[in-house]
């Protein structure tokens, strides 16, 4: 136990320098990629039959492209005056409970991502077949999108709670997402990512169908996000292995409450665990640099959600297409799950690769638990760390 707490009063110790130190210009590039190819090899691949079957494998598409460092922080570029607002209300806060900030870092992303049914296209031999079996496409998930830019910022540093003698790591995490919905960009990563999925021709939408079509929302929509998280590590039983607790809050196109645990093992540099799930716009990005030429991160989490509203299930209401669903045929609670592995090469490439899975969203026959996988390559500029691993 000495050791423990002599490790964590030299990260204090370190955190006057740390927190002098000016964010790098460029700190480092991303390129993120959900798809559900990328996990078929934990599934099933063929049917009875010897037929592909596309139940469960067209759910999830998205791209996340963007940079670290203090260019990020533009006041034209990311709109972090809009962050900003709360980020002040925050800070204070985090001070008045003793917040001892060791470094800050922001991200600006380009997002793109889309949720589809179990089925993307009327003419795969696959389609008929279901139909005749039972399946409507009227009462699976609808076709939706997101297309537009987040604006991050992610403070590290250490807090003492109340009537304890410990210091533990904290990371707090704010974003501001701005973007429309409805334009099918989704299909487009699908079809580059997708390998032998067939063409998402459901994509468009068509009128003369006896079946739904498009997306959810008929025209554009401006769609807007303001999310914070924090990850606290609550127990270190030996160095670099972490538990920590991941508390969250989402409003706007989608809104939830959210917490979440993770357990692993993380490179020297991390004093808490770097959230590697799938790339929605409320998870946050981060890019450490290792103090050696190789680094190795093993880390899973679960989450659970009390979702009040998300515009891929419930669209708008009254001005959605007709097949969207009420809040009465969502499902109020949802968890999440993932795995992921980092690789750090000579500080300079970051290589992660994650298995994610989501329960039912809603209530349909039609509609199970998801699972997908994701693909993550980042390119470091940043100086080297120092962490509480050392």
């Amino acid at each position: 136990m000495k050791y423990y707490l002599s490790l964590l009063f030299i990260c204090v110790g370190f955190s006057a320098s740390l927190y002098s130190q000016r964010q790098p210009d460029f700190a480092g590039f991303e390129i993120s990629v959900d798809q559900d190819s990328f996990a078929d090899w934990i599934r099933k691949n063929v049917d009875d039959d010897g037929q592909m079957p596309y139940f469960d494998k067209n759910y999830t598409a998205a791209i996340r492209l963007g940079f670290f460092g203090e260019y990020a922080n533009s006041y034209y570029l990311g709109l972090p005056w809009v962050r900003e607002r709360i980020d002040y209300l925050i800070d204070n806060l985090l001070y008045v409970k003793d917040f001892r900030q060791k470094t800050e870092s922001h991200s600006f992303l380009f997002i793109a991502n889309g949720f589809s049914p179990t089925h993307i296209s009327d003419e795969v031999a696959g389609f008929g077949d279901a139909v005749a079996n039972g399946y409507s496409l009227a009462e699976d998930r609808p076709f939706s999108s997101f297309t537009g830019f987040r604006s991050s910022r992610r403070l590290e540093g250490t807090k003492r709670f109340v009537h304890s003698a410990r210091l533990y790591n904290i990371g707090v995490n704010t974003s501001f997402s701005f973007g429309i919905g409805g334009t099918g960009l989704a299909k487009g990563i699908d079809n580059l990512f997708g390998f032998k999925r067939p063409d998402g021709n459901l994509w468009s939408r068509d009128e003369a169908k006896p079946y739904p079509t498009g997306e959810v929302i008929k025209n554009i929509l401006p769609l807007v996000q303001y999310s914070l998280s924090s990850e606290v590590a609550i127990w270190t039983p030996i160095k670099r292995v972490v538990f920590q607790i991941r508390p969250e809050i989402n409003l706007g196109h989608y809104t939830d409450l959210a917490f979440g645990i993770d357990f692993g093992k993380v490179m020297n540099v991390e004093g808490v665990i770097d959230h590697l799930a799938y790339t929605d716009v409320n998870n946050p990005s981060n890019a450490s640099v290792n103090d050696d030429d190789m680094g190795f991160s093993l880390v899973g989490g679960i989450t659970g959600r009390a979702i009040l509203y998300n515009y891929h299930l419930n669209g708008v209401y009254g001005k959605s297409k007709g097949n969207y669903y009420t809040f009465s045929d969502t499902r109020k609670f949802i968890y999440e799950a993932y795995v992921g592995v980092k690789l750090q090469i000579l500080q300079k490439l970051d290589i992660i690769y994650t298995i994610n899975t989501r329960s039912s969203e809603f209530k349909s026959a039609f509609q199970q638990r998801n699972t997908w996988g994701t693909l993550t390559f980042k390119v470091l500029f940043g100086p080297a760390g120092v962490g509480c691993f050392d």
